[in-house]
């Protein structure tokens, strides 16, 4: 299959990619060539060891290519970006430190060198703002440790939507959730909290990809557009076999 799609204007554009998890490590992902436009909502299907969440730490800038071109937002990946966010499966969350809701939200506004932050005025005011976009302004006072995996995943969008990112990576954030909160984080994902985001979740049940609409497939670790893109908007800052590999484009 070809890439028949190039997108005049991608959130993310690989070329010739190859990935591996750690260095020294065999590559995971190879001769990779794909683009994923602005706005699209996408979705990686695969088992474990298939590079999922090797492509997103690459598109935050944590693993760094072993081979190709890899662009986001039009510029190599590096940690600390503003208009990136990787919302991991199981946040570093210090056990035993109390941590609030609105405390969690106002860490999206921490800068990539900012030491001891304290959250100003418009700091706590766009934390305020995100968690009302994801229902969950009521329960701001509540400690992280008191919420459940569904209410876990809306607060790091929140802290998300916060720092202003354009780009989010969710690993794995149907894990563990029931099927009224996959339902609650469908909704959300596909809503209007997050117009104009790009979305790439990453997941091993093909089934999770059921309400995306667009989709790109690769075989052997090469990843190839199976479907052209329809074209999306740009941009607004926020306030399933195994041995293949899906990306699902969801039309705006």
């Amino acid at each position: 299959m070809s890439d028949s799609c190039r997108c005049e204007d991608a959130a993310v554009r690989a070329q010739g990619l190859a990935l591996r998890p750690a260095p020294g490590a065999p590559l995971v992902i190879e001769g990779s060539t794909f683009d994923i436009p602005r706005g699209c909502r996408a979705a990686r299907v695969g088992p474990n060891g298939a590079g999922k969440s090797t492509l997103l730490r690459a598109l935050a800038g944590l693993n760094s290519p072993a081979a190709g071109e890899l662009r986001v937002n039009g510029s190599a990946p590096r940690p600390g970006r503003r208009d990136v966010a990787l919302l991991f499966q199981r946040p570093a969350l210090a056990p035993g430190v109390p941590c609030s809701v609105r405390r969690l939200a106002e860490m999206g506004r921490v800068g990539g060198s900012r030491w001891g932050f304290r959250p100003g005025g418009e700091d706590r005011a766009r934390a305020k703002a995100a968690l009302e976009s994801v229902g969950l302004a009521g329960l701001a006072d509540r400690l992280t440790g008191e919420l459940s995996g569904g209410q876990l995943q809306r607060v790091l969008l929140a802290r998300a939507l916060a720092q202003g990112a354009t780009l989010l990576l969710l690993d794995e954030p149907y894990a563990g959730l029931d099927r009224e909160s996959r339902k609650a984080l469908d909704t959300l994902l596909f809503g209007p909290a997050l117009a104009g985001a790009t979305v790439i979740v990453s997941t091993h049940d093909p089934e999770d990809s059921s309400p995306f609409d667009r989709i790109l497939s690769a075989r052997d670790g090469a990843v190839t557009v199976r479907v052209a893109c329809g074209g999306h908007h740009p941009p607004t800052p926020l306030i399933h076999s195994f041995n293949m590999l899906f990306l699902v484009y969801y039309r705006q």
